[in-house]
């Protein structure tokens, strides 16, 4: 089976990894044997303060793993795009995380199938882990399905689960990608006799990018804090409207009201931060313009103790 693969973030990165070493474990007569034949991604782009151009994830990898293929970086699937892939003849293109709605003609080319990372037709759309995280089910899944012209929209071919263990986005991102290379590869060698389940569009919800703007919080609801502090972690991060960024949070009290931003208390590696319902434990933060420290020496440096105000500081 000749697969032309779509992506660009470490998601895909690590999805396609997987399928690669399932396909390789799995020898059998009976599977396809996947022959990869190119990788579509996005094109690379500036990052940092240092404005350096920086490759998807995805290109780094197949560069290392498939050096003589073709990579495909456009920054729209144009016509020259979709005439240069349909040279190539894939029998399937298997797409995660690509970032662009794709057009018809390129799903004509041969069948495409999308890993998703929400159990659909629940939250469709550019962010699912980080709002799967925000409201904290019981468990989080991903999905593949058929592509269609549309956002997420598809027959679903496949459902996989993973309990709820509190993870952040990156380390939820990891286990969700590696679930859904197994999942996916339980769809390419299942391929011709599956039965595809059209998705509920009256069910549907759906989320959009995350802006750095997301990750500003109020001292309100601790555990509400904490979750988004999980749901943004390393990006945007969550801060104060003074900038200060919370970098490490260690947990939360849910129960007691308390002035937002008090400092309750101060231990040896963390300082307990009210919030108007409950308390986060806090162990590292990042004044503006400057480096992560931890939150006792912040406290130190800014001359704030015990019964102050953290909120207006920074």
């Amino acid at each position: 089976m000749r697969i032309l693969l779509a992506g660009t973030p470490h998601f895909a990165k690590v999805a396609f990894e997987s399928i690669l070493q399932y396909a390789q474990q799995s020898p059998n007569q009976h599977y396809p044997t996947l022959e990869i034949i190119g990788l579509l991604t996005q094109p690379d782009r500036i990052f940092g303060r240092k404005k350096e151009l920086k490759a998807p994830e995805t290109k780094e990898f197949f560069r290392t793993r498939f050096p003589a293929l073709p990579i495909f970086q456009p920054e729209r699937v144009d016509h020259s795009t979709i005439e240069s892939i349909k040279a190539l003849k894939p029998d399937m293109i298997v797409v995660v995380a690509f970032g662009q709605i794709l057009p018809q003609a390129f799903l004509d080319i041969a069948p495409c199938v999308n890993l998703h990372a929400s159990i659909l037709p629940n939250l469709r759309g550019a962010s699912p882990i980080q709002e799967m995280i925000l409201s904290q089910p019981r468990f989080f899944g991903v999905s593949v399905m058929q592509m269609e012209l549309g956002l997420d929209c598809g027959a679903v071919l496949g459902v996989s689960y993973v309990r709820n263990n509190g993870e952040n986005i990156q380390s939820l991102s990891e286990i969700l990608a590696q679930r859904g290379a197994q999942l996916l590869w339980g769809v390419l060698k299942r391929a011709q006799i599956l039965s595809p389940l059209p998705q509920s569009h009256v069910d549907s919800s759906y989320c959009t990018k995350i802006t750095r703007q997301d990750g500003l919080i109020t001292l309100h609801n601790a555990q509400e804090v904490y979750h988004k502090y999980l749901a943004y972690y390393g990006w945007p991060s969550v801060f104060l409207e003074s900038g200060l960024k919370f970098t490490r949070i260690v947990g939360f009290e849910p129960q007691g009201h308390y002035a937002a931003g008090e400092i309750i208390k101060i231990l040896p590696q963390s300082a307990l931060i009210g919030c108007n319902q409950g308390y986060l434990e806090v162990a590292s933060v990042q004044p503006p313009n400057k480096k992560e420290m931890p939150i006792t020496a912040y406290l130190l440096g800014a001359r704030l103790q015990k019964g102050a105000c953290l909120e207006g500081h920074s």
